[in-house]
């Protein structure tokens, strides 16, 4: 025996008015559901769908009951009982079961088990049985049709009766006219005896057809008759049962439908608004790429403005790199110039220092001269008048040494100033030099940047080139993109119209779901 496990105690009762519903093959394996059973099971469909059915049997339930639902059911008989299955969460429910073999063209191909909600009494009572059972300590009795005396015999009787009757007479020497009101009592009791095993099960057949013709379910079947009805009466009981299982599912089918159609309306409701927006936003797209189109020409003659200027800054750096190529030349050629400049003014400095050197001896003649003079001039003045002509010698040299002093002066003052415009000049003709190095080397540096110019003008020149090709293909773009939403918003309209018609068939759905819901009312209220 299948043990499934494990199990919580939790209970859950089955909806009164949804009995579920199963169906396996002669095995036992499931080929149907209906969505009560796979509401309350827990499993999905199709993870109940080929399982045998034993996957819902709870551990509590003994194998007894059972293995007496295979014997009444290989007997081609209907079983009854309270049966406790399991979820597949571990919980639990109790179900009032009713299993009848399952015929197509006279051939048994399976059996169908309609449960419902049963008693609280009577599943407190099957739990305690069938815990005694599980214990030992009980046993469940087998379940039997018990009928009443076939009508056959019943009509034996009647036809042996007179013949028992004359019989019975003539052995007892009994006169007939004492016996006559004996006998017809006997045939009066024997006959009502038959005319009610016949009448009986045809009122209960009767009443179970108009039962069932008013939509009630809920009525119960005596199946105890004689044997000629017993097997009608007990296909009626099943009939009940079945067919109270298929308007349950009519009444539930019915209003999932009309559920389902109004979830549907307000669906269909707000795909149509939202069809609306969409048209709206494919025209506000389509403008959308009409300006983008026109931004695409505008950003296109923009570009090849751009790439016709890129092509003149290129012309016109050229030119200045060619000047600027001649004017490094001149200047990297006036360097030279400059350092021999440079020399020529060093040499003719240290020339000048060379004249000042000679005009200091000249003075320091002269003043060694006048120093001279000016002895000659005291010894000839103490020679007295033997001394007057070299006194007279002596003042003309003075004199000489004198305006030889003052020359010397005027030379050293001009030699001083040539001196310091020399170093004026030589430090001008230094910093010429520093000046021309720098120029040249900003030329340079002007050069590279003027390369580096042209560089930037060949890849701006480039660059507009791909930009217009790639603007060329957003274009192209652009253009298959409206045609498409062209297309796209043929299709939107197309979906409207089939929303519009949607519509209407969802309305007309609910109206026969409505319809429905009024036939299989009356049902309802008996299940």
């Amino acid at each position: 025996m299948r043990v499934n496990q494990p199990v919580t105690g939790v209970e859950h009762r089955l909806d009164p008015k949804l009995p579920i519903v199963s169906r396996t093959d002669l095995k036992g394996r499931i080929v149907y559901v209906n969505p009560a059973f796979v509401e309350i099971s827990g499993f999905t469909r199709e993870e109940l769908i080929g399982q045998p059915h034993n996957l819902v049997r709870h551990p509590d339930m003994p194998p007894e009951a059972f293995a007496d639902m295979w014997r009444t059911l290989q007997a081609d008989l209907p079983w009854r009982g309270l049966v406790k299955n399991r979820c597949k969460n571990g919980d639990h429910y109790w179900v009032e079961a009713y299993v009848t073999p399952v015929y197509e063209a006279g051939q048994k191909v399976g059996y169908r088990s309609v449960r419902s909600l049963p008693k609280a009494e009577e599943v407190r009572a099957a739990e305690a049985l069938y815990a005694a059972v599980r214990r030992r300590e009980a046993t469940l009795s087998p379940t039997r049709y018990r009928t009443q005396t076939a009508l056959a015999v019943r009509v034996g009787l009647l036809a042996v009766l007179p013949v028992s009757l004359a019989s019975l007479v003539e052995l007892l020497g009994v006169p007939v006219w004492l016996a006559a009101p004996a006998a017809l009592l006997l045939a009066a009791a024997l006959a009502s005896w038959f005319w009610a095993g016949l009448t009986r099960p045809l009122r209960d057949l009767r009443h179970a057809l108009q039962q069932l013709a008013e939509g009630n379910f809920r009525f119960e079947i005596n199946a105890r008759a004689p044997r000629e009805f017993s097997g009608a009466l007990i296909e009626m009981k099943s009939m009940q049962v079945g067919l109270r299982a298929i308007i349950a599912d009519v009444v539930s089918g019915a209003e999932r439908i009309r559920q389902r159609a109004q979830l549907a309306r307000g669906g269909v409701g707000e795909v149509s608004a939202r069809e609306r927006e969409q048209a709206d936003g494919l025209a506000a797209v389509a403008a959308a790429l009409e300006e983008l189109s026109a931004s695409v020409r505008e950003i296109h003659d923009a570009t090849a403005r751009s790439a016709g200027q890129a092509g003149q800054t290129r012309a016109l750096v050229e030119a200045g790199q060619r000047s600027m190529s001649s004017t490094l030349a001149v200047t990297e050629a006036l360097a030279p110039r400059m350092q021999a400049t440079r020399e020529l003014m060093d040499a003719l400095g240290s020339d000048v220092a060379a004249v000042g050197e000679i005009t200091q001896a000249i003075r320091d003649i002269a003043d060694q001269t006048n120093l001279l003079a000016l002895n000659a001039a005291i010894e000839a003045a103490r020679a007295g008048e033997s001394g007057r002509g070299f006194a007279v010698v002596a003042d003309e040299v003075r004199k000489l040494a004198e305006r030889t002093s003052e020359s010397t002066q005027k030379i050293g003052s001009t030699i001083s100033t040539i001196v310091g415009r020399t170093g004026d000049a030589l430090v001008s003709t230094q910093q010429a030099a520093t000046g021309v190095d720098e120029g040249g080397a900003l030329i340079r540096e002007s050069h590279g940047v003027f390369a580096d110019i042209l560089l930037s003008a060949d890849a701006v020149t480039a660059a507009a080139g791909d930009v217009a090709t790639m603007l060329a293909q957003q274009s192209q773009a652009s253009a298959d993109v409206a045609r498409s939403m062209e297309s796209i918003s043929a299709a939107s309209e197309q979906n409207a119209h089939s929303l519009r018609r949607t519509d209407d068939a969802v309305d007309a759905l609910a109206e026969d779901a409505d319809a429905l819901r009024v036939l299989v009312g009356h049902f309802e209220r008996s299940l």
